[in-house]
């Protein structure tokens, strides 16, 4: 979960629109004693600087969602013209900013509830990110002041904290790391390969003697690895038979050039240069995971047999359906038929073969190498972050906000300084 993701958002989207907007230096927002409250909730009073905050990020959401439409950035005037979700766009604003609100309450009491409480080194961060974008214009001409900014980042570090509360290691909606490993072994494999293609440099077919050639290869290959009489041998050697590979495409091409200017008549010197093909060594390295990549295990989806094809369904689209079940099936293949340690040969798509092996991902399960505190964190956020929303969003339910209308008139969102 990123502690700056809502802060950062926006404070980026505003300037990169900075560059599309005209400027304007309009007074800056001043907060009056009868409006320093935007609204209540459940007995919490949130201040006003914490709603214009979140009108200015449902502001830009607005903006960016026109920007999606239309390929170019709104004005301040094309967005308040605009209908969302068939809402004017004040309302609309006013709306999101009133639920931004009430998640921002439901993380301060669901906070004193478990007893929470920021280090040390939090409260340090807070204060820094704050000092260096308070002044920002966007903030600053707009009432938005360190104090709510403040305010506001604490909020983002609280509700992290209640969910590593509630969904942490050996927390009460959690698990324990034991089963978190299993979690990542049970959708995580290690890969070795190289892939052989069937085709030129200009993608064109070979003839039926190159592509027998390049699948007897390919045989071979898969043989001298299995041969070796150990895994980290077999890891090896695949290493190894991707290079012989890449010294043939390259003594190959260098034929096919020179055959070529033959035939044109050119006179050619040829001069020899190391060259491979992507994802191959060029350098000695120690590192014993070389050449290694992750595959994590795809999640499957329905798909309706009976569905009818878009009659204006372009090539482009054929071609990229190809490509995703291409990938489909080599994912299944990989974690349901794919063995351990014993390199197969495997037809990837028309044009391409593997010569691939699997290793055991249990080996990397270190805190040195892949089980590392950034696995962990990311791991209970994309197991458990949906159960955890669901939890606050069932508190947020049970909260009607008191709103101060005085304040919701004089923070229209189009009173706001927007152009920057």
């Amino acid at each position: 979960m990123n502690k700056f993701n809502k802060f950062a958002a926006a404070a980026a989207a505003f300037a990169l629109a900075a560059a599309s907007a005209s400027c304007s230096s309009p007074e800056a927002l001043t907060i009056g004693k009868g409006t320093q409250t935007a609204l209540t909730v459940d007995g919490y009073e949130v201040p006003a600087g914490v709603f214009i905050y979140n009108e200015l990020y449902a502001y830009n959401t607005a903006a960016y969602e026109l920007y999606g439409q239309n390929g170019k950035m709104p004005t301040v005037d094309e967005v308040k013209d605009h209908q969302f979700e068939s809402m004017d766009a004040t309302d609309w604003i006013q709306d999101k900013a009133t639920e931004q609100c009430l998640d921002f309450v439901a993380n301060e009491k669901e906070f004193e509830k478990i007893g929470g409480e920021l280090t040390q080194e939090e409260l340090d961060e807070i204060k820094e990110f704050v000092s260096s974008n308070s002044s920002q214009a966007m903030f600053a001409d707009n009432g938005v002041g360190a104090e709510s900014l403040t305010k506001i980042m604490s909020n983002n570090y609280k509700r992290e904290a209640i969910f590593k509360h509630y969904y942490g290691i050996d927390a009460e909606k959690g698990c324990s790391e034991d089963e978190l490993k299993e979690y990542y072994q049970d959708k995580t494999t290690r890969i070795k390969y190289f892939s052989v293609s069937m085709t030129d440099e200009n993608g064109e077919a070979f003839g039926a003697d190159e592509k027998r050639r390049l699948n007897d290869m390919v045989d071979d290959y898969v043989k001298e690895i299995n041969a070796e009489s150990s895994n980290a041998a077999k890891l090896k050697k695949i290493d190894e038979c991707e290079k012989e590979y890449n010294e043939y495409v390259e003594k190959r091409n260098a034929e096919a050039a020179e055959k070529a200017a033959k035939e044109a008549g050119v006179t050619t010197t040829t001069t020899t240069t190391a060259t491979t093909t992507a994802g191959s060594t060029t350098t000695t390295t120690t590192d014993p995971y070389a050449n290694e990549v992750t595959v994590t295990k795809r999640t499957t989806t329905t798909v309706d047999p009976n569905a009818t094809a878009d009659v204006t369904t372009t090539t482009a689209s054929e071609e990229a359906k190809a490509s995703q079940k291409a990938y489909e099936d080599y994912n299944d293949y990989v974690f349901d038929k794919l063995g351990y340690y014993t390199a197969e040969k495997y037809q990837y798509d028309e044009n391409t073969v593997y010569v691939i092996i699997k290793a055991d991902i249990k080996d990397r399960m270190t805190s040195a190498d892949l089980w590392n505190e950034d696995t962990i964190e990311s791991l209970l956020n994309e197991r458990y972050y949906s159960d955890f929303e669901d939890m606050m969003k069932s508190i947020v339910k049970s909260y009607v906000p008191e709103k101060n209308s005085s304040a919701y008139r004089k923070y229209t969102p189009f009173k706001l300084n927007l152009n920057m």
